[in-house]
């Protein structure tokens, strides 16, 4: 899974990059290059698993956090590689600045989520209408002529088309409906403005996020919106323990900010996790709502999912409530289910197999 963080600079997109990752934050994105990141996903479920089985291997589920430089795309070399890169991700994370800085030479200075957003989404309108634009003009001539894709070229000209006034009129690409036959289609362009996106607005150490006039003002922009101190935070992820836990208390934060984003990004994606668990490992595996267990078994290996017999189920809470492994099979908790049996969150799956 690959979330791209993407703002105009010193929104304090590296801010909360570090703050994820509990690493002291690379401003390097702000200078022309693209700082990668492996963040674990917290899962206290996960935790009791590895407290009961105690195994050698104890594996969280990740996912890969891609810092875009500030968007000035007029200025930035190499603005094609930089939106291919963006078109790459499965998400974006915009971060907007709802605070003040002097040190920093923000244009404008005065600090306002809800024009920053429009902004930024008129540079992705614009780059979504280039590649169509392009397409469109291949597509007119391709179609004139009798080829063995012509009918599939008219479908993909006319969707292409539609999306084009959608643009014009100041929609993004995700607000338009598409025929179910052509999301593949779609789906291969990378539209930034039909990506998934989730607005962090940033505010300043002593603003109280919920508060936040510039999250309220981007009600229904964004499928998703969040409000966090970024720079605290930071400082929080740099903390351990009793420590981390008293300074969080002081400032009124109930989780932090790796697990409110995080959980955000998963709802966002339509994403959950099962569980695998042994005396060898205990790991959390990402999968999309609505999976079978047939395609669960095909997150582990290739092989388990070609000899696919069974799949063995036990609910988290069950299985914690019964005791452990004795317990819980001792009670009955866990059942057999087929190949389109639909994955829950936080199942304890043991798949059946035979290749």
């Amino acid at each position: 899974m690959k979330i791209g963080l993407v703002g105009w600079p010193g929104s304090g997109k590296s801010t909360l990059l570090g703050a994820m990752t509990g690493e002291v934050a690379d401003s390097g994105a702000e200078f022309g290059k693209v700082v990668e990141r492996v963040v674990t996903v917290p899962d206290e479920r996960l935790e009791k698993l590895r407290d009961i089985f105690n195994p050698k291997k104890f594996t969280l589920a990740t996912m890969e956090m891609h810092d875009f430089p500030g968007i000035d795309l007029g200025a930035v070399k190499g603005r094609s590689q930089l939106l291919a890169g963006m078109r790459e991700m499965e998400a974006l994370a915009v971060v907007l600045r709802d605070f003040e800085d002097p040190n920093f030479p923000h244009d404008p200075p005065e600090p306002d989520p809800l024009r920053d957003w429009e902004n930024l989404m008129t540079e992705f309108q614009v780059a979504d209408l280039e590649i169509i634009e392009r397409r469109v003009e291949k597509l007119e001539k391709s179609v004139k002529k009798p080829t063995p894709t012509q009918e599939q070229d008219k479908k993909e000209l006319a969707m292409l088309l539609d999306l084009q006034a959608a643009i014009d009129e100041g929609e993004r690409l995700a607000d338009v409906e598409v025929s179910s036959g052509m999301e593949d289609v779609l789906a291969g362009f990378g539209f930034l403005t039909r990506k998934p996106t989730m607005a962090i607005v940033n505010v300043g150490d002593d603003d109280d996020p919920e508060a936040s006039s510039g999250l309220k003002a981007l009600e229904g922009k964004a499928e998703k919106a969040v409000a966090l101190r970024g720079r605290l935070e930071a400082e929080i992820a740099q903390l351990e323990g009793e420590e981390a836990t008293a300074f969080m208390e002081d400032f009124g934060i109930t989780a932090p900010l790796r697990v409110t984003v995080i959980r955000e990004l998963f709802d966002l994606l339509g994403l959950h996790c099962f569980f695998t668990v042994g005396e060898d490992e205990v790991r959390a595996w990402t999968i999309r709502k609505g999976d079978t267990a047939h395609a669960a078994a095909g997150k582990i290996h290739s092989d388990i999912q070609r000899g696919f017999i069974r799949a063995e189920i036990t609910p988290y809470e069950a299985f914690v409530a019964a005791g452990g492994p004795r317990e819980a099979k001792a009670q009955g908790i866990m059942r057999l289910e087929g190949k389109e049996y639909v994955v829950q969150d936080g199942d304890i799956i043991n798949f059946r197999f035979s290749v």
